[in-house]
C-alpha cells in the first residue's frame, strides 16, 4: 500500500511475470488495480488525573477518543474496571456534559464520530481494596460501528495506552478498650487505645481525639505514649502521637473516674487524624462501653413508743430495702443507745427468731437480691433509773458489699434515719473538786460540788459527803449557791436535803472539812454523791449519782 492523501487512503496492487530467453532474464509488469480504503479508526489517549492513589481515594481518568479514520462511526467506549477499585456512580462527562446512568464497565456511548473529530470522556473510580500488585493497571478500548459502499457493517477495534497507577497501601487500625466493663461511683477507670500502621505510607500529624462518657471526669496527667507519661496532654483536646512510621504501633492510656452523675452504660470511641501526602483523613476505634453498677439499700428505723419512762420496752423494726436489682451481700449492725438494755431473744429477721445473735455484733443478712426487703426487730428496755440522755436515739446502718465481674469486691455502708424516744424522767450529773490538793493534818479542805438537772422531769435531791473516817465535815459552812440550809436540811451524818431541782437547773455546792489523824495513809479519796427520787406515771423512781473522785495528799507535820 502507497500512501496517499489522508482523506483518501488507496490499496494499488500490481502483477508482475519474470522469464528468460538463453542468458537474458526478463519482466513484464501487469496494469495497477487501485482500491480505496475506507473506515472508522478510534485512537484513544488515556491519562489520570492522580499519580498515586491509596485505599479509600478517587482516581479521575481522562480519555480523549478521536477518529483517526475517512468514515464516520457510532463508537462504544468501553473501559474496564481495574481490581480493587468501584465505579462512582454517574461521574461520566461526556464533553463536559454528565451522562446519567453511563458506566465505563459496562460502556459508554459516545455517538457518531465523524473524520478527524475528537471527544472527551472523564469519569471517577474509588479504591475499595488493595489489589494484589498495588497498581491499577487499566486500558480503554474503543468499538466503532461504520457502513461501507456496498451497505456492509464492519466494526472495528482499537485500544487505549495502557495506564499504570499506583496504589499506596494507606492501613491504619485504632483499637480502644478499658480496664474493667463494670465500674462504680468513684472507680476509676483505664483506657488503652492502640494505633496500627500497617500499610507503606507515613502518616504525619497523627491526633486522638476521645470524648470522655457523660459523667465522668478525666484524671490529670494521667496520659501515657509508648509507656512515656504526657502531663499536658487530654484525650477531649486531642493527645499528640505525631509522625506514624510504616509498620510501627502507638500505645495511649488515660484514665477517668466516674461520679454519681455517669449514666448506667457509659460508651467512649477514639477518632485518629492524619495526612495522607498532605490530605486529611480520618478513622474510628471501636466503641467501649462500661456499665455502672450502682446498688441502692436504703435502711429505714422506726421505734413503737414516742414517749416512755424508765422501765418501759421499746421495740425497734428496722426495715433494708434493696431497691435495684443487684444483688449485695449484707451485714446489718445496731449500736443499743445509752440508758437501755437489749432484751435477749428478741432479735427477729423476718420474723424469725435469731437465738444467740446481738445486734451490736452484727447480723448477717446474706445476699439482698434486687427489689427485696428484710426486716429486723428488737427490744430494749429503758433503765430503771434512767441514767442516759433523753431523747434516747439510735440509728442502724447496713455494710454491703457486691462484686463486679472483673473479681474486685466493693463496699458502701447505708445508714438508716434517727429513731428517736424522749423519755419522761431527771437527769442528775454531779461533778466536784476540793482543795487544796495537798493538806497536813489540822487542815480544811474545801468541796466545790455542781449537780444539774438535764433531763425532763423534776427531782427531789439529796447531797451526799463521801469521804474516809477522819474527815470531819464542818456543817455550818454548807452552802448553795451562797445561802445555808435550814438546820433541819441536814442529817448529822454528812447528808443534806437539797429540796426539788427542775429540769435544766443546776446547784452550786460548797462546804469544809477538817481533815484529822485519824486519816490512814498519805492520800484520802472522796466522792460527792446525789440520791434523787421523782414520780412518773403511777409509780416512784429513785436513783443515785456520783462525782468523780476527790483525791487529797495527806502528810504529818514536821514541828
Amino acid at each position: 500500500m502507497s500512501p496517499l492523501p489522508f482523506n483518501q487512503p488507496m490499496l494499488q496492487n500490481q502483477s508482475l511475470v519474470q522469464f528468460a530467453s538463453g542468458s537474458v532474464e526478463m519482466v513484464t509488469y501487469s496494469n495497477t488495480v487501485n482500491t480505496a480504503l475506507i473506515g472508522t479508526r478510534v485512537l484513544i489517549d488515556k491519562s489520570a488525573y492522580e499519580s498515586e492513589v491509596f485505599l479509600g481515594s478517587t482516581i479521575t481518568y481522562s480519555l480523549i477518543a478521536t477518529n483517526a479514520g475517512n468514515v464516520a462511526g457510532t463508537v462504544t467506549l468501553t473501559d474496564k474496571l481495574p481490581e480493587g477499585t468501584s465505579f462512582v456512580a454517574n461521574s461520566v462527562l461526556l464533553d463536559g456534559v454528565p451522562v446519567p446512568g453511563a458506566n465505563p464497565d459496562t460502556g459508554i456511548a459516545l455517538g457518531s464520530l465523524a473524520p478527524q473529530e475528537t471527544t472527551r470522556v472523564v469519569f471517577q473510580l474509588i479504591v475499595v481494596s488493595l489489589p494484589g500488585s498495588l497498581q491499577l493497571v487499566n486500558q480503554a478500548r474503543a468499538d466503532a460501528v461504520f457502513q461501507t459502499a456496498e451497505g456492509r457493517s464492519i466494526t472495528s477495534t482499537s485500544y487505549s495506552n495502557k495506564l499504570v497507577t499506583p496504589v499506596n497501601n494507606v492501613s491504619i487500625a485504632a483499637v480502644l478498650s478499658a480496664s474493667t466493663n463494670q465500674t462504680f461511683p468513684s472507680d476509676y477507670v483505664t483506657y488503652r487505645l492502640t494505633v496500627v500502621n500497617e500499610g507503606n505510607l507515613a502518616l504525619r500529624d497523627a491526633t486522638a481525639f476521645i470524648t470522655l462518657p457523660v459523667g465522668a471526669l478525666f484524671v490529670p496527667g494521667s496520659v501515657t505514649i509508648n509507656a512515656v507519661i504526657s502531663p499536658g496532654a487530654d484525650p477531649r483536646t486531642g493527645i499528640p502521637i505525631g509522625l506514624l512510621r510504616t509498620q510501627s504501633t502507638v500505645f495511649i492510656t488515660y484514665r477517668t473516674q466516674t461520679t454519681e452523675d455517669s449514666p448506667e452504660l457509659s460508651i467512649s470511641q477514639a477518632i485518629i487524624r492524619y495526612l495522607v501526602s498532605g490530605t486529611p483523613s480520618f478513622i474510628e476505634s471501636n466503641t467501649v462501653t462500661v456499665t455502672l453498677i450502682k446498688p441502692e439499700i436504703t435502711v429505714t428505723k422506726q421505734v413503737d413508743r414516742n414517749n416512755a419512762i424508765p422501765g418501759d420496752w421499746l421495740r425497734y423494726a428496722i426495715t433494708i430495702s434493696n431497691v435495684q436489682n443487684i444483688a449485695v451481700d449484707a451485714v446489718l449492725e445496731d449500736i443499743i443507745p445509752a440508758g437501755t438494755a437489749f432484751a435477749p431473744g428478741s432479735l427477729k429477721l423476718n420474723g424469725a427468731q435469731l437465738l444467740g445473735e446481738n445486734m451490736e455484733d452484727g447480723i448477717m443478712l446474706g445476699t439482698l437480691i434486687g427489689q427485696s426487703q428484710n426486716i429486723v426487730t428488737f427490744d430494749a428496755i429503758i433503765s430503771s433509773p434512767f441514767t442516759g440522755s433523753s431523747p434516747i436515739t439510735n440509728t442502724a446502718r447496713a455494710n454491703y458489699t457486691f462484686r463486679l465481674s472483673d473479681g474486685r469486691v466493693v463496699s458502701y455502708t447505708a445508714y438508716s434515719n434517727t429513731a428517736a424516744t424522749t423519755v419522761a424522767s431527771p437527769i442528775i450529773t454531779i461533778e466536784a473538786n476540793v482543795t487544796p490538793a495537798s493538806v497536813e493534818y489540822g487542815d480544811s479542805i474545801t468541796i466545790h460540788s455542781m449537780v444539774s438537772n438535764k433531763g425532763n422531769l423534776a427531782a427531789d435531791l439529796a447531797f451526799i459527803s463521801d469521804f474516809p473516817l477522819g474527815v470531819d465535815i464542818l456543817p455550818k459552812s454548807f452552802r448553795v449557791d451562797g445561802r445555808r440550809l435550814p438546820p433541819n436540811a441536814y442529817d448529822g451524818k454528812g447528808s443534806w436535803e437539797l429540796g426539788n431541782l427542775l429540769p435544766g437547773d443546776s446547784l452550786q455546792i460548797v462546804y469544809s472539812a477538817i481533815v484529822t489523824d485519824v486519816v490512814s495513809g498519805d492520800e484520802m479519796i472522796g466522792y460527792a454523791r446525789a440520791k434523787y427520787s421523782y414520780p412518773s406515771g403511777n409509780q416512784t423512781f429513785t436513783g443515785e449519782v456520783e462525782s468523780n473522785v476527790l483525791t487529797v495528799s495527806v502528810s504529818e507535820d514536821d514541828e
